[in-house]
């Protein structure tokens, strides 16, 4: 798994795959370093994004797990109504998407998802949400 390879101090020195998934990455010698990782090891920008395959197969896993409360556009209303975050105005970093994902804002009714979805699927979703951004949204960390 690409994230699990990157949170583990930076350096991917296995996987070319890794390579070709992701131009967050340089290569320095015969090693991939992340060019940027947040304090907990992910990168600051996705690796799946603009990746055809990716945003398809996010978009199949967004519409299975997410869409009842996001919407069917992203936009936080469902029909259940008005009361999903809109992801399409999605601000805080694709660090942070993961983690949230993962465990959840229980505070805002969002369950943790990390027992159902993997880090590679969050980050299909992500590159998928990307495509559906309106003006402000940030996807990358600072």
């Amino acid at each position: 798994m690409i994230l699990k390879s990157c949170r583990m101090g930076g350096i991917v020195a296995t996987l070319g795959v890794a390579i070709a998934l992701t131009g967050a990455m340089m290569t320095v010698g015969s090693a991939v370093v992340h060019a940027a990782d947040d304090d907990d090891g992910y990168p600051k920008a996705n690796p799946f994004s603009g990746n055809a395959d990716n945003e398809l197969e996010g978009r199949r896993v967004y519409f299975k797990w997410c869409a009842a409360c996001h919407g069917k556009h992203a936009d936080g209303v469902s029909r259940f109504g008005d009361y999903g975050a809109d992801l399409r105005r999605y601000w805080r970093g694709y660090p942070e998407f993961i983690r949230i994902v993962l465990n959840g804002r229980t505070e805002k009714m969002m369950p943790p998802w990390g027992g159902v979805l993997d880090e590679d699927e969050i980050s299909q979703i992500a590159a998928y949400l990307e495509t559906l951004q309106l003006d402000g949204a940030k996807w990358v960390a600072d």
